[in-house]
């Protein structure tokens, strides 16, 4: 027999379909966006959003994205000698001004390709870390199955390759969870430090970071023929959104589409946070036969719930056995909790015991009866 406790919960939850906001909430002056709650797996908002464009110094993300991502898992550390090759340095475009032959520590090189996506920056990074370009491509290709990213690459800077608003959420939604894209995506003015002392500075062309509230990164693009891109993330009270914006005609409109679309958000939604790994769902639960009487229940990942300000009450049923029967592992489910609105489940949380309650032994069983006859004689 299972147990269901109803507590009404005065939140609400985000119903609305996928782009049901409508674009006229959005400047016009851009000819795409898209915005993500990463981990939801869908577009909050979204205009052209799977259809491929022009993206200018976007194309170099999934190859930031990669390096980050080994230099966050060791592969590459940020004190090892990097070996600029005539290749690398001829890269046109925004450059770290790295010259044929010249050796320099991984960590700067970082700085410049999340900070000013320098092309020569990348490509050192990619031959050195991976033994060659070719190598290195295959990698990026790589993380962009493990997103889901569809797009094939002509080399490791995506020369004249087009990503959809879609894409390129998928690809900031990844970047938020890489510390070392973090590390340097936030910051607004830096230098490397070349051999010989010689140094070169480092502008952030993402004003956001200094001019929007939460905002730590992540990158932005601009060509002439292709306007202005930019992928940016902002953070408040718990939540992170991811915003996309192409084809901007000014850098200025590429900002203002950006805000406009996280104003709306924060605007619009607010998170609740139900539960983390090992935080206590239930308190007390009852326990037959075990060593001990009662065991709280706990979560073992994160789960919460994205708010619309003008939904409905959302109601949560425990669905747990009455009392639980031992032996208990922490590591095996014991029941669920179910979130539902207007009767529709949104969300299951599996909860499992806070400890591992063994069987009751004879002993055991006679020193608690000797325990709770004292206890009722004394």
């Amino acid at each position: 027999m299972r147990r269901f406790l109803s507590i009404v919960l005065t939140v609400f939850i985000l119903l609305l379909p996928v782009g049901s906001w409508g674009e006229e909430e959005i400047s016009p002056k851009v000819s795409g966006y898209c915005l993500v709650l990463p981990g939801r797996g869908e577009a909050l908002l979204e205009k052209k959003g799977t259809e491929p464009m022009a993206v200018a110094g976007l194309r170099k993300l999934p190859a930031v994205l990669t390096l980050c991502r080994a230099f966050d898992s060791g592969l590459i550390q940020e004190t090892a000698g990097m070996q600029v090759s005539p290749r690398a340095a001829a890269i046109p475009g925004p450059t770290a001004f790295l010259e044929s032959g010249e050796r320099i520590e991984a960590g700067e090189l970082l700085k410049a390709a999340v900070m000013i996506s320098a092309g020569d920056a990348i490509v050192t990074l990619g031959e050195n870390a991976f033994g060659s370009e070719s190598v290195f491509l295959n990698n990026i290709q790589v993380t962009l199955r493990e997103l889901g990213v569809d797009r094939t690459l002509p080399d490791c800077l995506g020369t004249d390759t087009l990503f959809s608003p879609l894409d390129l959420c998928a690809l900031g939604a990844a970047a938020v969870k890489s510390e070392h894209f973090c590390r340097w995506a936030g910051q607004y003015r830096e230098h490397i430090v070349h051999a010989g002392g010689r140094e070169t500075e480092l502008v952030n062309a993402n004003r956001m970071i200094r001019s929007y509230s939460g905002c730590f990164g992540l990158m932005t693009g601009s060509q002439k023929e292709e306007g202005y891109a930019g992928v940016f993330a902002v953070k408040r009270q718990e939540v992170t959104y991811v915003a996309a914006v192409i084809g901007a005609k000014s850098s200025e409109d590429r900002f203002a589409a950006a805000g406009a679309l996280f104003d709306l958000a924060f605007a619009s939604f607010s998170p609740m946070r139900l539960a983390g790994p090992g935080e206590v769902v239930a308190e007390n639960w009852p326990v037959l036969s075990g060593d001990r009487d009662r065991v709280d229940l706990v979560s073992h990942e994160d789960a919460a719930l994205l708010l619309s300000k003008q939904a409905g009450q959302v109601e949560r049923q425990m669905a747990v056995p009455d009392a639980l029967s031992a032996p208990l592992s922490p590591e095996v489910s014991v029941g669920e909790a179910i979130y539902t609105l207007a009767g529709e489940e949104v969300l299951r949380l599996s909860l499992y015991p806070a400890a591992e309650v063994s069987l009751k032994t004879w002993p055991e069983l006679l020193r608690r009866i000797g325990q709770n006859y004292l206890r009722h004689t004394g």
